[in-house]
């Protein structure tokens, strides 16, 4: 059986402060949590191969352009990435004016593994391990991914919004909604740039699975297998 690298059940933990001005004092660090979790893989086994060569794949076939492939299962997982800011406030009534900061930055990363295989090759036991096996390579790598980025998001945000403050004002009252706004709304643009930047180091580094010494390493598990597909 494959080794899966389980993602990390953890909350990471960063602690940020702004320096207190006369009037404003943060009353303790903020705090910027990551907690990544994965579910367990889910596999699907109701569909024909003829239905798998309908769908789109984004794979670069590594043949030939003369040489005729089909789908015999696909990966088809999730990263999902979301953010949720709580902001502190205090009213300072004798200046009509808010202090405003962050008491907390979480940020979930859900790993969804799917697998899809089709259910001709699910009934026949070789052909089932061997691209069960190279699927799981799949998962394997969306666990290495999530696990990279909980672990450099966390100063990512920190440096991002360190720069501007974990604390902001005196605010005047009638600006106070608006800043509130900003101040959740950078947060959140970091998180989703950070996720721009996880998508693309995940579909080159799961590209780098499908080569064709793996499709041939696949292939070679079940020497007297004869795909259905082929049959025509």
């Amino acid at each position: 059986m494959l080794a899966i690298e389980p993602v990390t059940v953890m909350s990471l933990m960063v602690l940020a402060a702004s320096p207190s001005s006369e009037f404003c004092q943060q009353p303790k660090p903020a705090q910027i949590n990551i907690n990544p979790t994965s579910k367990a893989v889910k596999y699907d086994y109701s569909q024909s191969l003829a239905d798998l060569q309908l769908r789109k794949v984004d794979t670069i076939n590594p043949y030939g352009y003369d040489k005729k492939t089909h789908t015999n299962g696909y990966m088809d997982g999730v990263i999902d990435m979301r953010t949720s800011v709580k902001l502190g406030h205090k009213f300072l009534p004798k200046y009509n004016a808010y202090c405003l900061w962050y008491e907390s930055i979480d940020i979930s990363i859900n790993l969804y593994p799917h697998i899809v295989i089709a259910k001709e090759v699910a009934d026949d036991k070789c052909m089932h391990k061997a691209v069960k096996t190279h699927e799981l390579k799949h998962v394997k790598v969306d666990k290495q991914i999530a696990n990279k980025y909980a672990k450099s998001i966390g100063k990512t945000i920190y440096d991002g919004l360190k720069s501007r403050g974990f604390l902001v004002g005196p605010i005047r009252a009638e600006q106070a909604e608006e800043v509130a706004t900003r101040m959740k709304e950078t947060a959140v643009q970091l998180t989703d740039l950070e996720y721009k930047k996880l998508e693309i180091e995940r579909a080159e580094r799961q590209q780098a699975v499908d080569t064709l010494q793996e499709y041939e390493h696949v292939s070679a598990q079940c020497p007297d297998y004869r795909s259905p597909a082929l049959k025509e």
